[in-house]
């Protein structure tokens, strides 16, 4: 299943070994790893866009994929993508990509502007690896766009609020979804706890798996 072939790296990053190729998601503070073939960056805050380890990540042949703000931030085979956007080009064997809308309808700064607006045109992904298939949500809250990726093998979920969906917020988001198993993310070191995680397995009306961070 694809979930024994997902890694995660802490907040929200993933490392996913598709067949020989090593895909990596909003890598942030990646401790060791093998050379990405692909790595797919949801939007452009510090703890999902680091250029630093894109760049240690990088060889001549890696592909990053993100929203225009991030792709024009970086050289070499940078493919820019939009919600609701295929990414047409044979990146990695097997390994289909979808960008989906990502942002907040009600989390807002003092200022009353929410943090993720859907305007900046940031983005989850839907991975497909042979047949399978792997939902990274980005930062956002339940929104419509989430039926798109209705029933997917694995959707990978931020819990911690205050930026993203709350725990139970996130339990609507899988209700919404259906994946076979749901993870909780987005908690951690940075912000949100375990009891976020444990929280939303609790309340998610599908099954969930916690997992630890890679060593």
């Amino acid at each position: 299943m694809l979930l024994d072939s997902l890694e995660w790296l802490g907040h929200a990053g993933f490392r996913l070994k598709a067949g020989q190729a090593a895909v990596y998601i909003d890598p942030y503070r990646v401790k060791d790893g093998p050379p990405a073939d692909l790595i797919l960056i949801t939007h452009g805050h510090y703890d999902h866009f680091s250029p630093r380890d894109v760049e240690r990540l990088s060889h001549e042949r890696t592909v990053l994929v993100g929203p225009p703000a991030v792709a024009e931030r970086v050289s070499g085979r940078v493919l820019s993508v939009t919600p609701g956007e295929l990414v047409e080009d044979e990146l990695v064997r097997g390994v289909g990509v979808a960008a989906v809308a990502a942002y907040n309808t009600s989390k807002r700064d003092p200022d009353g502007k929410v943090f993720h607006p859907r305007e900046a045109g940031w983005v989850g992904y839907d991975v497909n690896v042979r047949g399978e298939r792997l939902y990274h949500s980005g930062d956002t809250d339940v929104i419509p766009e989430m039926d798109s990726v209705s029933g997917v093998d694995v959707a990978l979920l931020p819990v911690s609020g205050t930026y993203v969906m709350t725990a139970g917020e996130a339990a609507e988001a899988a209700r919404r979804i259906q994946p076979r198993v749901a993870v909780p993310m987005h908690w951690g070191e940075n912000i949100g706890t375990r009891a976020d995680a444990e929280a939303f397995a609790e309340l998610a009306p599908v099954d969930v798996e916690i997992l630890e961070p890679a060593g």
